[in-house]
C-alpha cells in the first residue's frame, strides 16, 4: 500500500520536513498510530505499508519487499527532494533495510519506532521460541540512529533480557550493547485520540444518569489470542458463577479463523450473564458498550502499553489489570491484581460495587492523548529530540 499526505500545506510549507515511514504490519496499534501521524503532524509522509498478516514472515521480508520497491520509485522520489528521515516499526528487520536501500536513501536517518519485542513476547512453549526474531529485533535497534519505546516497561525488559540472551552466542559476544542502545533511546507513548470516548461517556450518562445501577457489568476488550489471556480471565468467571456472584459481562475484541477454545465453552456456560459477546463493527458501538461497564479487566501474559485499557478508562470503566507488564507504570496499586487472584479481586469490587462506582480514573488515560503528546512526536520529526 502507498499513500501520502494530502496536498493542502499550512503557509509554513518550506519548513515541513519530508519523511519516509514503512509499516510491515498495517493493522491494529500499528496502523492506528500510522495513520494518526499522517493525519496530526504538519510534516510529509511518504507512506508505503504491507497488510498485517504473518508477522514472522513480515520480519523477515519486509526489508527486501520495501528496498525493491523504493529502488523502483528512486528517481521519482527524488524529484520531490531530499528525506529527513526514515521512520519504521519493530517488525522491520532495519539492519537488512539499510544495506538494500538505494543509494541514495542509505544515509538517510533511522528511527526505530518499538511497539513490542522479542524478548519478552510470549510464545505458548518455551521451546519453540525462535530467537532469530529477537536478533532481528537487537540488529534492527543497533541500525538505528534514535530508538523509541511506547513504555518503559518495553525498553527495559528488552534490555533487562539482553544480556541473558547473548550468552547464548557460543562466542563473539558482543559488548556494551545495552549501553549503546539505551543512549538512543526514549519513551514515547501512542497517543490516543480521546474524543469519541468522551462522547461515550456522556451519551451513558444521559442514559442512566450520573449513577449506575443493575450488577456490575465487567468488560474484556482484547484480541481473541494466548498471549491476551483468555484462559486466566474465563477461569475466574467461572469461579464467580460457581459462586452465584451477581455479574454480567462483555467480550469483545477481534477474533481469527483460529481462536482459543475456551471462548466457545465459555459463551455456553455464561449463558445469560452475556451482554455482548465478538467484534464489535461500529467505532461507537463498540465505545458504548465500554461507557457501559463498570469494570475493564486485562488478563494480557504481554502488554507493552494497553491501549484498549485506556480507551475504556477514557470511557468511564474503571481498569483491574495484573501488577506486571506495563501496567504498573500506568495505574496506581488499586487497580492491580497479582497473578493468580483475579477472582478474588473481582469479588472484592463487586462486593463494594457502590463504593467503585463512585471512582473515575478517565484522568489516567487524559495523559495519553494527543493534546498531552503532540509536542513531544512533533519534536521527534522536527529533530529536538
Amino acid at each position: 500500500m502507498l499513500a501520502s499526505n494530502p496536498t493542502t500545506r499550512p503557509a509554513e510549507d518550506s519548513l515541513r520536513p519530508r519523511w519516509l515511514l514503512l509499516e510491515p504490519y498495517y493493522g491494529g496499534s500499528h496502523r492506528y498510530l500510522t495513520d494518526a501521524l499522517i493525519e496530526r503532524l504538519p510534516v510529509d509522509f511518504e507512506l508505503l505499508s504491507m497488510p498485517p498478516r504473518k508477522w514472522k514472515w513480515r520480519m523477515r521480508g519486509a526489508a527486501l519487499h520495501f528496498a525493491r520497491q523504493l529502488q523502483a520509485r528512486e528517481e521519482e522520489l527524488q524529484d520531490k527532494g531530499p528525506f529527513a528521515g526514515l521512520f519504521v516499526t519493530s517488525l522491520m528487520d532495519v539492519a537488512a533495510l539499510r544495506g538494500l536501500l538505494p543509494a541514495s536513501l542509505r544515509g538517510v536517518p533511522v528511527v526505530v519506532y518499538c511497539h513490542e519485542n522479542q524478548l519478552r513476547y510470549p510464545v505458548q512453549v518455551e521451546d519453540k521460541r525462535d530467537y532469530h526474531y529477537a536478533w532481528t529485533n537487537l540488529q534492527s535497534l543497533m541500525a538505528a540512529d534514535r530508538i523509541r519505546w511506547n513504555s518503559a516497561y518495553n525498553r527495559d525488559s528488552f534490555l533487562e533480557e539482553l544480556p541473558k540472551f547473548l550468552r547464548r552466542l557460543p562466542d563473539a559476544r558482543p559488548r556494551g550493547l545495552v549501553g549503546s542502545i539505551k543512549e538512543r533511546s526514549k519513551v514515547l507513548p501512542v497517543p490516543l485520540d480521546l474524543g469519541s470516548a468522551h462522547e461515550a461517556k456522556t451519551r451513558a450518562e444521559r442514559r442512566r444518569g450520573q449513577q449506575r445501577r443493575g450488577p456490575c457489568r465487567l468488560v474484556w476488550n482484547h484480541r481473541w489470542e494466548h498471549d491476551k489471556g483468555p484462559r486466566v480471565f474465563f477461569k475466574a468467571l467461572r469461579q464467580l458463577v460457581d459462586q452465584e456472584v451477581d455479574f454480567e459481562v462483555a467480550v469483545l475484541g477481534q477474533a481469527f479463523q483460529r481462536q482459543p477454545i475456551v471462548f466457545d465453552q465459555a459463551r455456553d456456560w455464561l449463558g445469560s450473564r452475556v451482554v455482548r459477546w465478538g467484534f464489535v463493527e461500529s467505532r461507537e458501538e463498540y465505545l458504548d458498550v465500554l461507557a457501559e461497564s463498570d469494570f475493564v479487566v486485562s488478563t494480557a501474559l504481554h502488554e507493552f502499553q494497553g491501549l484498549a485499557v485506556l480507551e475504556a478508562a477514557a470511557c468511564g470503566a474503571i481498569p483491574l489489570v495484573p501488577d506486571a507488564l506495563a501496567y504498573p507504570e500506568i495505574w496506581p496499586e488499586e487497580l492491580l491484581y497479582e497473578r493468580g487472584g483475579l477472582a478474588t479481586a473481582l469479588r472484592q469490587r463487586i462486593s463494594h460495587l457502590d463504593s467503585w462506582r463512585q471512582r473515575t480514573y478517565s484522568s489516567v488515560a487524559e495523559a495519553f492523548d494527543w493534546d498531552a503528546q503532540l509536542l513531544a512526536w512533533h519534536d521527534l520529526f522536527y529533530a529536538k529530540s
